[in-house]
């Protein structure tokens, strides 16, 4: 199988698969299990504390400053 991904994409996820220490197939993988869950037979399982504390809940949305002003009162 083939993908086509511009030029742009293709060098953000080089980058980012270099900086996870992983190649970009794997890489890639790993995004589309996040987005289709129901497809994969080995979905990677979620971090407890992650779960916890917020972190990459995709029904979780904050503006950059708003979690400072929700935790100091700021």
């Amino acid at each position: 199988m083939t993908i086509t991904l511009p030029p742009e994409l293709d060098a953000a996820a080089a980058a980012e698969a270099k900086r996870l220490g992983t190649s970009k197939s794997e890489l890639i993988r790993r995004g589309l299990r996040a987005v289709l869950p129901n497809t994969a037979s080995e979905v990677p399982e979620r971090d407890p504390w992650e779960e916890l504390s917020g972190f990459g809940s995709p029904d979780v949305t904050v503006e950059p400053d708003e979690i400072d002003g929700i935790v100091y009162g700021s």
